[in-house]
Parts: C-alpha cells; sequence; structure tokens
C-alpha cells in the first residue's frame, strides 16, 4: 500500500486489480485490472513535474501518469 501527499491510496488487491482510493473517505477513485498477481508494492516518481505510479504484476511494470 502507498499513500500520495495528494491523498489518494493505491494498492494491489487479491483479484488482480491496481486499486485507487480517496486516503481520508475510502471512496474508490479508479482501478485497472492487470490480470497478474503483484509481484511488488506500489511506487511513485515523477519526470520533468509530472508525478506517475507504477506496480510491478506478473512479468510487466504497469505506470500511470497521476493528473
Amino acid at each position: 500500500i502507498m499513500t500520495t501527499a495528494g491523498g489518494v491510496l493505491f494498492f494491489g488487491d487479491d483479484a488482480e486489480s491496481f486499486e485507487a482510493l480517496d486516503a481520508k473517505s475510502g471512496k474508490p477513485l479508479w482501478h485497472f485490472n492487470t490480470g497478474q498477481s503483484f509481484s511488488a508494492s506500489p511506487m511513485t516518481y515523477a519526470v520533468d513535474g509530472k508525478q506517475y505510479v507504477a506496480i510491478a504484476a506478473g512479468s510487466d511494470i504497469f505506470s500511470f501518469a497521476l493528473p
């Protein structure tokens, strides 16, 4: 599980989905079905001022830009 400074909680669930929740309310914000089990915790990084969140699932790494 990882929480950003903006209050978004990210995690991989047992149904092989990468999930984002509002950290205060617990309200679901977004999900992405990877179809694979997770092999690492989520991480975040920035490139040219744009923040990204990534997670390793199976033999793949999924990365998504944050608004």
